[in-house]
């Protein structure tokens, strides 16, 4: 299962740990794990970081085009996190342009936690997250302690 997702802060920003070859089957379980997800957010709006430091493919772009998720109106802005590969970045950006969604690609874990509180003053401060430690657990299994978990 190459992806994760937790809350770092509950409700209001989710971060999702993608790595290996993200398949179709993959695709639509996030979309329905998000989904469902979505039903009991009391924000206006939830924002993700994606770390991608370990992703390595990801379904067709016409399979990415069809996120139900990511047309949802709670959807915030989407950071994108360690994309080493020109075609992951472009399917990427294809993808979220098409959802009209905010969107900012950044190189590391501090300058997404950063930004994001910088667009979002509602968010308490995010500067205690170790977020390489956190991106360990996810790919091997452990549930980051004190982080609520999404899914899968």
């Amino acid at each position: 299962m190459p992806w994760r997702t937790v809350h770092l802060v509950e409700d209001h920003l989710a971060f999702t740990a993608l790595w290996g070859k993200f398949t179709s089957n993959e695709l639509r379980q996030y979309d329905e794990v998000a989904l469902a997800s979505l039903k009991f957010i009391p924000y206006p709006l939830i924002h993700t970081i994606y770390d991608c430091t370990g992703l390595e493919s990801l379904p067709p772009l016409v399979e990415m085009s069809q996120l139900r998720v990511a047309r949802h109106h709670k959807i915030g802005w989407v950071i994108f996190v360690g994309v080493q590969n020109d075609m992951l970045r472009f399917m990427f950006s294809i993808t979220t342009q098409l959802f009209r969604q905010r969107l900012r690609f950044l190189d590391s874990h501090a300058e997404a936690l950063q930004f994001i509180r910088e667009v979002d003053s509602t968010l308490p401060r995010l500067d205690s997250f170790d977020v390489p430690a956190i991106v360990e657990q996810l790919r091997t299994g452990i549930m980051p302690p004190g982080l609520k978990f999404i899914g899968p």
